[in-house]
């Protein structure tokens, strides 16, 4: 069998060259002796891998899908070496998390903040996408760790169920000009009942957007009806509409509650019943986590736990 991690090793340096002798000259072997090691790969695998010509080598479509699985297996193999030599108190290596926008604008600072001070060997890769293409993501092996609103997703993933995410009517700011902010903190917002929300022009996320799902469901459940008047996706944009005295939105808290803080725009709680969205933290169930994975997947799940009224504990729910 020629299949070794060292043919591997030179067929991806091969493909990457262009040439055996440059490949041999950077791999510091003998050009013949690199010719014969992938000739005997060709051999075992019984399909041609490389064109030569005098211009050099390029893979055949079989030496591309090979050189595809050569980079992943070295650079598991790379990652496990990595892996088994950290200090669990120094966990080292890059760590790429994906989430969307408002979980990115509640955890990115503090996370960042944290592993600068305490994990010097750690590079964050934060990865701000839709939360539908996320569990993909993490499936594919694209990002390490997803937070996303459902579980339902892939059966090669892991969720971790972290908080029921409570979710909020925003409303245009005070005309009062000068008025000072009301208490932003959710235990302190005023309530509105679901008569008064419905009668509201509101602007939403389209049908496909998951907040959009959830709020058609809690409407299908209640009965209601909501006044929606336009759609927009992003929540930059749901903001500044709110925030322009043109419509309301719906908006979990942790994505608003700063422009509330500075007056921007007026929150209420939304009762009878409480409207919520879980949040789960996502990561591979067939490929193990590295060690500064799950010291980072540790530390989000802290910062998400703190984030709710009098902190407390992440719940540790595995689905």
């Amino acid at each position: 069998m020629s299949m070794s991690i060292r043919a591997m090793q030179c067929f991806v340096a091969v493909v990457s060259t262009g040439s055996i002798s440059r490949a041999a000259a950077a791999l510091h072997v003998a050009q013949p002796a690199l010719s014969l090691l992938i000739r005997n790969l060709e051999e075992d695998l019984g399909v041609v891998l490389l064109h030569r010509s005098a211009r050099g080598v390029t893979p055949t479509a079989a030496g591309a899908r090979m050189v595809a699985h050569a980079r992943e297996i070295l650079g598991r193999i790379d990652a496990a070496r990595a892996d088994v030599r950290e200090d669990l108190s120094s966990p080292r290596g890059t760590v790429s998390l994906a989430m969307s926008m408002s979980m990115a604008k509640l955890v990115t600072v503090p996370l960042l903040r944290f592993s600068l001070k305490h994990w010097p060997g750690v590079y964050l890769k934060i990865i701000e996408s839709s939360t539908g293409y996320i569990p993909g993501f993490v499936s594919s092996g694209h990002a390490d760790l997803g937070l996303t609103f459902s579980d339902d997703a892939s059966v090669d993933l892991r969720f971790q169920h972290l908080i029921d995410e409570e979710l909020v009517v925003v409303s245009p700011p005070s005309e009062k000009r000068g008025k000072k902010p009301s208490s932003s903190a959710l235990h302190a917002l005023p309530i509105m009942d679901l008569r008064a929300l419905v009668d509201l022009p509101l602007v939403l996320p389209g049908n496909q957007h998951s907040l959009r799902r959830l709020l058609d469901q809690y409407q299908q459940r209640e009965g209601a009806e909501f006044r929606v008047i336009a759609e927009a996706n992003a929540i930059p944009q749901l903001i500044e509409l709110a925030q322009a005295g043109i419509a309301h939105t719906i908006l979990s808290y942790a994505a608003v509650h700063q422009e509330a803080a500075r007056g921007e725009v007026v929150l209420h709680r939304i009762a009878k019943p409480r409207l919520a969205r879980p949040v789960f933290l996502c990561r591979s169930d067939v490929l193990p986590l590295s060690m500064a994975a799950s010291a980072v997947a540790d530390r989000v799940s802290r910062i998400i736990a703190d984030s709710r009224p009098g902190g407390g504990s992440a719940r540790t729910t595995v689905r």
